[in-house]
């Protein structure tokens, strides 16, 4: 790792280039592009890789190209040492987490003060490292747009997801996210545990810019945000480690159901220590997320524990959940199973012999269903023949 100046002057023909590229950058921010789409568009138009990272070091997004190990490797130098305004420092490709990748990172300012840093991949290309300084002033811009909210910002924001919260599931909700610009096909909800409310804060100004979301609050140490494509990988790169929970992509209108999933989801984070998304279609799944491990073992030995314990037990639960998946169809269960269908009814009569249900009613079918969730039966299993 060595610290240098930054680059000198370059051609009149790199000059050009560079200038292109700064209006196609400011195009990008003046549309609302937010920091990720900056990155994206820089890797487009330059072929490099670029990351960001806030003050103390922690990224915050990068381009496609951006390797998670080489990411990785940045913040640790950032832990070590950072460059001053106007000075850079570049890591040298001969450690294995660098993949044969040379890195140049460079800090940006706002009101002379250090917000953040740029790293990239550089290709030694003209235009790029002319145009470094002009994604930093693009960068910092975004900062103070997004992260250094004043707390009328915050209100105001705070007030408008509540609003839109509030509405529910009806036209006024997809209204409201029309009237204040956003014009997307889905949102998710998202709601995240800071460690204690000052966290809380920085999240917000944090999460609103990498996330580029308007819609966000924070109600003392919960955060809660609306946004507008999969948060997954930026959330993963900020190596933000606290619960949080998410909500299933749906249309606008419906912006509050997936909250409300976001927020059940928050609550199983809380309980077992890993990000959870909520899952539509699959609540056995959630549910066995949300159930303590010993009342999830009672439950399941509870309900299946008369037809594990008799003669062919195995093949019965088999049957079974086969024939849940095949919607109680004797002669699919029996194709799936490759037996005789009179093989599978006598296996079903058997089965409610054992656990005394009516296994026509629903209530039945949901137990037993969540019991063969629980306890791990995969549809797979299904097709392994039983004569």
């Amino acid at each position: 790792m060595s610290t240098e100046d930054a680059p000198g002057i370059a051609s009149v023909e790199g000059l050009q280039r560079a200038l292109g590229l700064q209006m196609e950058l400011t195009a990008i921010v003046t549309r609302g592009g937010g920091v990720q789409r900056l990155l994206t568009g820089w890797q487009h138009q330059t072929g490099e890789a670029v990351a960001v990272f806030d003050r103390l070091g922690r990224p915050l997004g990068r381009s496609t190209a951006f390797l998670p190990e080489t990411l990785t490797a940045v913040g640790e130098a950032l832990a070590e040492s950072r460059p001053r305004l106007g000075r850079s420092i570049h890591l040298h490709p001969g450690t294995e987490a660098l993949a044969g990748q040379a890195v140049e990172i460079v800090s940006f300012a706002g009101n002379d003060t250090v917000r953040g840093y740029l790293a990239r991949v550089a290709s030694g290309e003209e235009s790029a490292s002319l145009t470094v300084d002009s994604l930093c002033s693009l960068l910092a811009l975004e900062y103070e747009r997004h992260w250094l909210l004043d707390e009328p910002a915050r209100r105001k924001r705070a007030e408008q997801l509540g609003r839109v919260l509030e509405l529910g599931d009806d036209g006024g909700a997809l209204a409201l996210i029309r009237g204040l610009g956003i014009n997307v096909d889905e949102v998710r909800g998202l709601a995240i545990e800071a460690r204690h409310e000052t966290h809380a804060e920085v999240l917000v100004d944090d999460l609103a810019a990498i996330l580029n979301t308007t819609l966000i609050r924070h109600r003392g140490r919960i955060v809660e945000c609306l946004v507008f494509s999969d948060p997954r990988q930026t959330l993963l790169d900020y190596q933000l480690d606290v619960p949080m929970g998410t909500g299933t992509p749906v249309h606008p209108r419906h912006a509050a159901r997936s909250m409300r999933q976001a927020a059940l989801a928050l609550g199983t984070s809380q309980r077992i220590g890993v990000p959870i998304e909520y899952q539509d279609g699959a609540t056995h799944e959630f549910l066995s997320r949300v159930a303590s491990p010993d009342y999830l073992e009672a439950f399941v030995e509870a309900v299946l524990s008369p037809i594990e314990h008799a003669r062919n037990g195995d093949v019965l639960l088999r049957t079974l959940f086969t024939w849940l998946i095949e919607r109680r169809s004797v002669e699919a269960t029996a194709t799936r199973m490759r037996v005789h269908r009179h093989t599978i009814r006598n296996r079903i009569q058997r089965i409610a012999q054992l656990t005394g249900h009516d296994l026509e009613g629903i209530e039945a079918q949901t137990e037993l269903w969540l019991a063969l969730k629980a306890r791990g039966f995969q549809e797979i299993e299904s097709a392994s023949p039983n004569g």
